[in-house]
């Protein structure tokens, strides 16, 4: 079957796709090459149908992601094929697929900006026992949601506005409470952009909820995307860190360095250790095709110890992106000057009230994060004196 892939109302290529494996088949005809993904491979003004199909299966929803096993039981699909049957609409970006021939549809008619759909389909990874009857279930944007934590895209009546919920994970289910953490730490320190979290408790559940930073003429570039822009040198933690700079700075995204160096920072605070290329990013405008910033800092639950055992919280500091531990990758740090962490001097206090609301968690756990927290934030400041000697 034959589709234009799209961004927005622009055509790019006409693709021909497997529907039994649910995979790009063949490259067509290529009708713009400058409004493609980022990081997409080129060679000779054509686009390589293996990036192109890669950056493709990155749309779907991961394996990984909790409940997807029961969820492809219960509706008989695969996690492949959901994509195929929302067009491939996303809420972070325009890209989409046009079927050829009678079913051509068009952006304004179906675009979930502007556009009413399903809250089903993500409801259904929340509750393992529920079964839609939903004649538009698969017509959601959460059919292409990134992650492993199951989330829903829910648009408020009132306001219009989009907001993602997503749920928390084990048995203390501390990454929503994290989330909000780390939104009020990137308020303290009043530097860079952030997404603003809050907790919502509902159906016995606790949920993370922030609202969309991404409009209808923007779209979101994760690093991931971004390093795959240039021909990469990889060595160590600071090569890599320096190569996605470098990335950065053919596209002459601004202040690209100072926005990195404070989210390490707070990563250093709250030992995130999920922050990988997928989890951070870059804004371009779709109207003009330039970039207008790094994205506010986003996705922060997986940090504060929430998996590790009570005897680890303090004692262990993993990292992903840049370097395999905390210790590591603050050393890529150099603009201290946008970290004042007197402004972090009650941050055990504020960890306590957030956490102690979280009924899944034992009180002496709360402590032990919050004074584990405090300590970081002594040793970040101890690290940033010997810098400015």
């Amino acid at each position: 079957m034959d589709y234009i892939l799209m961004n927005k109302n622009t055509p790019l290529c006409r693709l021909a796709i497997d529907m039994e494996n649910y995979v790009i088949s063949d490259i067509l005809e290529v009708y713009n090459s400058k409004a493609f993904p980022v990081g997409v491979d080129f060679i000779a003004g054509k686009p390589q149908k293996k990036s192109l199909a890669k950056w493709w299966a990155g749309r779907a929803i991961p394996g990984s992601r909790i409940g997807a096993a029961s969820f492809e039981r219960r509706y008989a699909v695969t996690m492949a094929s959901l994509p195929f049957k929302n067009y491939g609409l996303s809420l972070t970006d325009q890209y989409w697929l046009n079927p050829v021939g009678a079913e051509s549809r068009e952006w304004k008619d179906i675009n979930f900006f502007h556009n009413e759909f399903s809250g089903a389909l993500g409801q259904a990874f929340f509750d393992e026992s529920y079964i839609s009857e939903d004649r538009n279930f698969f017509m959601s944007p959460d059919s292409t949601s990134d992650g492993m934590l199951p989330k829903k895209w829910v648009r408020d009546e009132a306001t219009g506005k989009l907001y993602l919920y997503k749920v928390g994970s084990g048995p203390f289910e501390q990454e929503p409470f994290n989330e909000l953490i780390a939104s009020k730490i990137f308020a303290l320190l009043d530097t860079v952009k952030f997404v603003d979290y809050h907790v919502v408790h509902d159906s016995g559940r606790y949920f993370s909820t922030c609202e969309n930073f991404i409009t209808d003429s923007t779209e979101l570039v994760t690093a991931a995307n971004m390093r795959m822009t240039q021909s990469p040198l990889i060595v160590n933690a600071a090569n890599e860190y320096n190569y996605l700079l470098k990335c950065c700075e053919a596209y002459n995204i601004p202040n690209v360095k100072a926005s990195l160096d404070v989210m390490l920072a707070v990563d250093y605070i709250i030992c995130n250790t999920d922050r990988h290329y997928g989890n951070f990013g870059f804004i371009r405008n779709m109207d003009t095709l330039q970039f207008t910033g790094v994205a506010p800092v986003y996705d922060n639950g997986t940090s504060l110890w929430n998996k590790d055992k009570a005897a680890d919280i303090g004692h262990k500091f993993e990292a992903r992106a840049f370097a395999y531990n905390q210790d590591d990758a603050v050393k890529l740090i150099t603009h201290f000057e946008l970290l004042d962490l007197t402004k972090l001097k009650n941050i055990d206090e504020i960890i306590v009230d957030v956490l102690s609301k979280n009924e899944n968690l034992p009180m002496q756990r709360v402590y032990d994060v919050a004074a584990a927290v405090k300590k970081q934030v002594a040793k970040l400041q101890k690290i940033k004196d010997s810098s400015v000697k």
